[in-house]
């Protein structure tokens, strides 16, 4: 019977042991940088900066509006087929990155850009009340990370302009009667 107990107290101890080693070999929650001499937030500064959330991306910047009235707008295209000029446009529709535009007038200035610029319904030029719609992209980083300070311009890429609407709603009326087919049961 002694040799039983003393058997049973043998494998009890062992089990203690068999729990404690692994604890101890596994550091806390502070002990990881232990031995360095840099803070907490200089290693997490430095992380930030090297992340690759906090590279530059870019988003879609989209906005729509009419061409000012009060100031010409003077965009041409060049010899080579790149575009320069100023185009000033009251701004009525943005996506989200350009959101800070919107129910302003705003200037871009282009000189020898690449544009692809399109022309609806006989529109040739800039002229004041034509509605004007400019696709491009804006460098954006993460939230979190060190700004260089400077607010980045958007580059477009496409610019579409749509003719004036008309204001005489009565001749188009009466044609979208004549040619306006019900919907099919069911729909609205």
């Amino acid at each position: 019977m002694k040799v039983k107990v003393e058997a049973i107290a043998a494998i009890a101890a062992a089990a203690t042991l068999a729990v404690a080693v692994p604890a101890a070999a596994h550091p806390g929650p502070g002990d990881h940088h232990s031995g360095s001499s840099h803070s907490q937030a200089t290693e997490h500064s430095k992380r930030s900066e090297h992340s690759r959330k906090c590279m530059a991306h870019h988003p879609a910047f989209v906005e729509s509006g009419t061409v000012d009235s009060t100031t010409p707008s003077t965009l041409a295209k060049n010899a080579d087929g790149t575009w320069s000029g100023t185009l000033v446009l009251d701004v009525t529709r943005t996506n989200h990155w350009a959101r800070a535009d919107k129910s302003k007038t705003v200037t871009y200035t282009f000189t020898n850009a690449k544009l692809t610029v399109k022309f609806d319904n006989g529109t040739t030029g800039f002229t004041a009340g034509e509605r004007v719609k400019l696709i491009g992209h804006i460098a954006a980083e993460g939230r979190h990370c060190t700004s260089t300070g400077t607010a980045a311009a958007p580059e477009f890429r496409m610019v579409t302009v749509h003719p004036v609407r008309s204001t005489d709603s009565t001749s188009s009326s009466s044609d979208n009667t004549e040619n306006h087919t019900p919907p099919p049961p069911g729909r609205k």
